[in-house]
């Protein structure tokens, strides 16, 4: 459509209209208004030139304070104003009016004609604008809606935005809540969770994009601010009713993809959504489980052990890598594996990571204590507990509670196994080194793990993963990517480790390639802290 064809707004359209009568009576002001009941609903005001508007003034005056052409007709020619009216309903008048006129003797002829027409366009272009409106938004939450999603897709210019944070919401059971309690209720539950996600994400736009799907996206804002704003919200959500919705999200900065950054978003709320479901089939309860967490961990049921990393240049342990095992009161010490993958689907790993955090800061303490020569040791990160609010912060605050030197605290986090994208696991280890705790990117070489990596995030150490150690001795390619990844750390300041060394072979290969530590079953299994310090730390 060319520019002189491109549709104009109600208000150019009124302005026209209004200097065009302006201009025939040779008035100082003309008016169109809608009275209701006597107050003022709609003004349009043209005036003359260094004539002040008073339109504004005019909405504020009481009825019996309006001047007398906006109260009652005035069709004398020869008097200063002019007013005709129209009833347009029961309630509302319409009045085309001149004041201030120069030329007398003019007839109203041109007011009458020109006055049915006026209400009856306003009232066309309301209709269109609110047929717009409801085109990009929900009718129900007045919220942006799916054809507003892809307005903004189509025209979004991705290299302009520093950079975008999306957020997936879907409500858990609404279907429920509809049998149980009545469509009305359920309806009162979206709207709810719309006020909820507007009132947290002011500075983003919200859209439902289903009955149950909601999605937040906001631009140029920092992923510790986003990461808030999402934790503020779950938790309303979850005061209003435990379990209420799922969430997943996903922040970028650099080379942002929006359809792809919300697609990550939306993997994991289904993920999210997956566990809830489990669980809620299972007949697990969050807060029945959080306690029985939180008691065996006040038992002692979780053992804190340690692994050796042994130095391959001097055969010595250097480091070590704490995990922890269960404590059962029939079968004694097991892998709690099944009672961990329970605890990051209900995400509460948090709570076992930093229990485990704490033993090592204890640990160091007391090494320090006993004058024993301290050693680093590493604490393995669930993805679930990097996502916790302020984790940097809780972690700090365990380090000065126990005064650890935080040059032998490590922590080692994973892009294998997480629904982290690479930059929001960049940014969190940003904050743990920050806190002055070296970071060691674990799993590097797994399935799910990436070179691009290597640029996004700063580390201090890196783990190859026990897939590419099993092969190294006899597979080629093995060798030549752990050469490669071990140059490349050497070039950005950062150690290498090996975990899953098994045979002699595999640690001379690794010694060979420039591996700084190796672990695995050739040096010891997991041990605990007192059989550790037996063996390796007061020899």
């Amino acid at each position: 459509m060319s520019e002189s064809y491109k549709p104009r707004s109600l208000v150019d359209i009124m302005n026209d209209v209004l200097s065009t009568i302006r201009d025939y009576y040779d008035s100082e002001y003309a008016y169109y208004i809608e009275k209701e009941q006597g107050d003022i609903e709609t003004i349009y005001e043209w005036c003359a030139e260094n004539v002040e508007w008073q339109r504004d003034r005019l909405k504020l005056l009481p009825e019996d304070q309006q001047p007398k052409w906006m109260r009652m007709e005035i069709t004398d020619t020869t008097s200063d104003d002019y007013s005709v009216f129209r009833q347009i309903s029961e309630d509302t008048t319409a009045i085309l009016a001149v004041a201030g006129v120069h030329r007398g003797g003019c007839t109203l002829d041109l007011m009458r004609a020109l006055l049915p027409y006026i209400p009856q366009a306003i009232a066309l272009q309301k209709m269109q604008k609110q047929q717009e409106y409801l085109s990009y938004h929900d009718d129900l939450t007045g919220l942006l809606n799916r054809n507003s999603l892809v307005d903004y897709l189509d025209h979004v210019n991705n290299k302009e935005l520093k950079s975008l944070g999306a957020l997936s919401i879907d409500i858990n059971g609404l279907k429920n809540f509809n049998k149980e309690f009545g469509r009305d209720y359920g309806d009162e539950v979206i709207i709810r969770i719309g006020e909820v996600l507007q009132e947290y994400f002011h500075s983003g736009e919200v859209y439902r994009l289903t009955g149950d799907q909601y999605l937040v996206l906001v631009e140029n804002t920092t992923y510790e601010d986003f990461t808030k704003q999402i934790y503020a919200a779950h938790t309303k959500l979850d005061n209003i009713s435990l379990g209420l919705a799922s969430m997943g999200y996903a922040w970028e900065k650099v080379d942002i993809d929006v359809e792809k950054l919300v697609n990550n978003a939306e993997v994991m709320m289904r993920e999210e959504k997956k566990k809830y479901y489990k669980n809620l089939k299972r007949g697990h309860h969050e807060p029945i489980i959080k306690k029985d967490l939180l008691e065996d961990l006040e038992h002692r049921n979780f053992i804190v052990c340690l692994v050796p990393k042994v130095d391959t240049a001097t055969g010595r342990v250097a480091e070590a890598e704490a995990v922890v095992r269960y404590h059962h009161k029939d079968l004694g010490i097991v892998d709690p594996g099944r009672y961990i993958n329970l605890l990051e689907e209900t995400k509460l790993s948090h709570y076992l990571d930093l229990y485990v955090f704490e033993e090592v800061c204890k640990t160091l303490h007391k090494w320090e204590l006993e004058g024993i020569p301290l050693i680093p040791i590493a604490v393995n990160f669930a993805g679930a507990t990097l996502k916790q609010e302020s984790i940097a912060e809780k972690m700090l605050h365990l380090i000065e509670k126990y005064h650890v030197r935080c040059e032998y605290l490590e922590v080692e986090v994973s892009e294998s196994g997480s629904d982290m994208n690479q930059e929001m696991l960049a940014e969190t280890s940003s904050k743990i080194r920050k806190a002055n705790v070296r970071v060691i990117l674990d799993h590097f070489g797994a399935k799910d793990s990436s070179f691009s990596i290597l640029s996004l995030m700063e580390f201090d150490g890196l783990k190859l993963d026990k897939s590419l150690i099993t092969n190294i001795v006899g597979n080629t390619r093995s060798r030549i990517v752990a050469q490669a990844v071990i140059d490349i750390c050497r070039q950005l300041g950062a150690f290498v480790q090996a975990s899953g060394v098994e045979t002699q072979d595999q640690l001379n290969v690794l010694k060979e390639l420039g591996c700084d530590y190796a672990q695995g079953t050739l040096f010891n299994k997991p041990i605990t802290i007192e059989t550790f310090e037996v063996r390796y730390m007061k020899g």
